[in-house]
């Protein structure tokens, strides 16, 4: 019985290190903004000169998160109020001399130069 014992830890403390291994090299995710940030972001959005020539009724800013590996980035999405007038669109965002900032605004390829690598994963922007 002893034997078995041994043997079912000898088998744990590998596993056990692999685990450890893996949690420590997974991305990191994005996760729901806080409330107040939301609302700062979804203000930089609506306020922003790159989405200056949409009216803000033609579309709702959703889904803003932040970046668990560097909470300094987020996203959010823009949904058309009119889905046939107009196209969604995601935003990328820096927090920067305390204020959130539109770094990339658009459909496709939307942060994949601004933001770093690992912002980038953890937001999952399509680059």
């Amino acid at each position: 019985m002893t034997r078995t014992r041994r043997t079912a830890l000898a088998l744990t403390a590998p596993a056990a290190g692999a685990l450890a291994l893996l949690a420590a090299t997974a991305p990191a995710a994005a996760g729901p903004a806080p409330a107040a940030t939301a609302q700062e972001i979804t203000l930089a959005v609506t306020t922003s000169p790159q989405a200056a020539g949409v009216p803000v009724d033609a579309y709702a800013v959703t889904g803003v998160r932040t970046a668990d590996s560097d909470p300094a980035w987020a996203a959010a999405l823009l949904e058309p109020a009119d889905p046939a007038a107009l196209d969604p669109a995601t935003a990328v965002l820096h927090h920067v001399a305390g204020a959130w900032e539109v770094v990339s605004l658009g459909t496709a390829g939307v942060g994949c130069e601004e933001a770093p690598a690992a912002v980038v994963a953890d937001l999952a922007l399509p680059c």
